[in-house]
């Protein structure tokens, strides 16, 4: 991700579909996202990636390694509201391939909130175990919601997705 994906990536976060699924489901400002771009792009366990598909920007994904001795780290990724259908496959793939080979990685953790079933389904798709069910774990200001934990270890992806050449 570069200074330029920032109008895109914001109107996608900034998308009811995208919000209503995050931690902060408020709009957020340029300002903010600005400030939020600064400093997470100048911290070197973040890898700030655009998803595309033949130069269009379709995607956007949030990988930070969280605990580098044990290779462990955290994904986030949204979809453009409007990007075609298939498109989070290829997002989730190329990701888990950056995470996995690239980086060197031995386990992706992700996290998402109970009643989001496209998201829940999304990562068992991919290969992910569910780890924990954290009751109550979120307050979106009105409710409580339940958030799901899911980890991918890489010999486990290497598996279920077919990638032992990888």
């Amino acid at each position: 991700m570069v200074s330029e994906d920032l109008p895109h990536v914001l109107a996608w976060r900034n998308h009811p579909d995208v919000r209503r699924h995050m931690y902060t489901q408020r709009l957020i400002t340029l300002d903010e996202h600005r400030d939020w771009f600064t400093r997470a792009s100048q911290d070197p366990q973040r890898h700030l990636l655009i998803y595309e598909q033949d130069m269009i920007p379709l995607g956007f994904v949030n990988l930070t390694v969280v605990d580098e001795q044990a290779g462990r780290a955290e994904w986030g990724f949204y979809l453009a509201p409007d990007a075609p259908r298939g498109s989070g496959q290829g997002l989730g793939q190329c990701t888990l391939a950056y995470a996995f080979v690239t980086l060197g990685l031995h386990k992706l953790c992700g996290e998402v909130l109970a009643e989001n079933h496209r998201s829940l389904r999304f990562h068992e798709r991919l290969g992910f175990r569910r780890e924990a069910t954290l009751r109550h774990h979120f307050h979106d200001g009105t409710a409580y919601h339940d958030v799901i934990g899911f980890g991918l270890l890489v010999d486990e992806w290497r598996a279920s997705q077919g990638a032992n050449s990888v």
